[in-house]
């Protein structure tokens, strides 16, 4: 079977861009919880945000076990991944410890820098099961 997209090809970048913009505009709903909380209602929003780590945390695993099952091409592009998908992880949990402890006349501040926290964390997660189902 022809592969439809070589590892340079302008159709492979122009299908990468597509994926990544439709998923930005995806992950910025993800956190709309959180962002329309209320300082009095942080308990629910940090919740929420907990949540929304734990989803990915379970999603990093599954990838994990799949890349397991792959060539060592495959395996050698997700280490790289790895990487930069745990430095998000960290952010996003340093951030979301930050809205927990987070003041009245800090919290919109930090639920800005949660959101984007994660939507960085969503968005290295989604590069990183891209470049593991192209290969």
């Amino acid at each position: 079977m022809k592969k439809l997209f070589t590892a340079a090809s302008p159709a492979r970048w122009a299908a990468l861009a597509l994926v990544s913009a439709l998923a930005l505009a995806t992950h910025a709903g993800a956190t709309e919880k959180v962002q329309s909380a209320k300082h009095e209602n942080k308990k629910e929003a940090v919740a929420e945000g907990s949540k929304l780590v734990a989803a990915i945390d379970k999603k990093i695993e599954e990838l994990k076990k799949d890349v397991a099952k792959s060539n060592a091409d495959v395996k050698k592009a997700h280490e790289e991944n790895m990487k930069d998908l745990q430095a998000k992880r960290k952010a996003a949990a340093e951030e979301l410890a930050k809205l927990e402890k987070s003041a009245a006349n800090t919290w919109d501040a930090t639920k800005a820098g949660f959101s984007k926290a994660y939507q960085d964390l969503q968005a290295a997660y989604d590069k990183a099961a891209a470049n593991a189902k192209s290969k």
